[in-house]
């Protein structure tokens, strides 16, 4: 074969033939360069005709950057840890809110406690202040009576033990014996005491008697007599008249 068909199979078969009629001419014509041409050729080949391989790193991708983890070193608890917890402050809450519910309770009791013993003393003392209005009522009364000489007023204002014990004329003949009673004007109580057993009860009053001796301490003792269950609703009658604290008109013993 000559290197004129060598060349036409090459342009027959597509290869370019400048580089293979080259080739081909020299290893026909000088066989002693033929190795070298061969080595050239085998470590040069044509870079027109070589088979592209797909880069494996394709130039139009977007870089892709590293991730950033937040957080990274911190532990984090099992799901045994996180029940144990929920149970733990749920117990906790529930504690403190037993607390604070319990606490607002004894506050509300001692609260209402608290109101009422006040009001029962408001109306204690409203009892004590209507009570001593109406001894200081009974204990004017009689004064008015003995001091003008109405005796037989001021006997009907007495209690019933008394009336028992002492007759009306010895009562005036004791009125006449003490001049501060006799020459009694006004009297005005202040301080009051009341003991009860069962349904009776008795009072005793203090205060000063205006005389016209002068103005003298005085005290009474009242008995509640009538039918009804509560002493507010009994009429006060007196049973003991001290000056100076020393009895002048007394029903408990006769004289």
């Amino acid at each position: 074969m000559t290197a004129h068909s060598s060349a036409a199979q090459n342009r027959g078969s597509g290869a370019p033939a400048t580089s293979s009629s080259a080739a081909g001419w020299l290893r026909a014509h000088d066989p002693a360069i033929a190795p070298a041409i061969a080595t050239t050729a085998n470590s040069h080949p044509d870079r027109r005709w070589r088979r592209l391989e797909p880069s494996p790193t394709p130039r139009n991708l977007p870089r892709l950057r590293p991730a950033v983890v937040y957080n990274g070193a911190v532990v984090r608890p099992g799901a045994e840890k996180i029940l144990v917890w929920s149970i733990v402050l749920a117990i906790a809450f529930a504690i403190g809110m037993y607390l604070f519910v319990d606490s607002r309770i004894k506050a509300s009791r001692e609260a209402a406690l608290q109101a009422t013993a006040a009001a029962s003393k408001q109306t204690e003392r409203s009892a004590a202040t209507s009570t001593l209005e109406r001894a200081a009522g009974v204990a004017s009364s009689f004064v008015g009576h003995v001091g003008a000489g109405r005796f037989a007023d001021a006997y009907a204002l007495l209690a019933a033990p008394y009336r028992d014990a002492v007759s009306l004329s010895a009562f005036e003949k004791a009125c006449r014996a003490s001049p501060i009673l006799a020459g009694a004007r006004a009297v005005t109580l202040n301080r009051l005491r009341q003991q009860s057993a069962g349904t009776a009860a008795s009072l005793e009053a203090s205060g000063v008697l205006d005389s016209a001796a002068g103005a003298v301490p005085v005290g009474f003792v009242f008995l509640a007599e009538g039918t009804g269950n509560a002493p507010e609703s009994r009429a006060l009658r007196i049973l003991v008249v001290s000056l100076a604290g020393v009895p002048v008109l007394q029903g408990v013993a006769p004289r």
